[in-house]
């Protein structure tokens, strides 16, 4: 199992193969439909009540608000930003076939509203996926900009 799970970019799984790789579908189909600026795509990876925190801390409920705040963002300052999925860094199973995903992108540069340039950076993202049909869909989604000047202060990683 762990060893199909690196050739799909697992690090540290706890789920079968199958699992894993609805887990690496709905994360392909993210990127996708980011790149592509296909918003209608991509809420269709979320269930209705999906939650979402963004990299400074807004907290939206609901796909329609979700999608709205996105929106709104996606047209200020994010368009022609890209995103690649760096690293599935874990995926744990939990209770009635939901899982909890952490992951790592590496985001293209964008404009802030204030004007400030934000160049391109690392993100991770905490996500929880709920089984939906044959598959899964995003239910809750934490993201955070990793800061690189703190992480070479991780007190596990050094």
């Amino acid at each position: 199992m762990i060893a199909s799970m690196q050739r799909l970019g697992m690090a540290m799984v706890s789920v079968d193969d199958a699992t894993g790789s609805k887990v690496r579908a709905v994360l392909d189909s993210w990127e996708a439909t980011w790149n592509a600026a296909d918003m209608t795509a991509m809420w269709r990876l979320a269930i209705d009540d999906v939650h979402w925190i963004n990299i400074v801390g807004m907290h939206w409920r609901g796909k329609a608000e979700v999608k709205a705040a996105f929106q709104a963002y996606f047209d200020l300052m994010f368009k022609g930003r890209s995103a690649k999925l760096d690293e599935v860094e874990s995926v744990e199973a939990l209770p009635g076939g939901a899982v909890v995903a952490v992951v790592r992108w590496s985001m293209g540069g964008f404009r802030q509203p204030d004007g400030v340039m934000r160049p391109p950076g690392k993100d991770r993202m905490s996500l929880v996926m709920v089984p939906r049909g044959d598959g899964l869909a995003i239910a809750h989604v934490a993201n955070i900009t990793i800061d690189p000047a703190a992480a070479q202060f991780d007190p596990i990683k050094h």
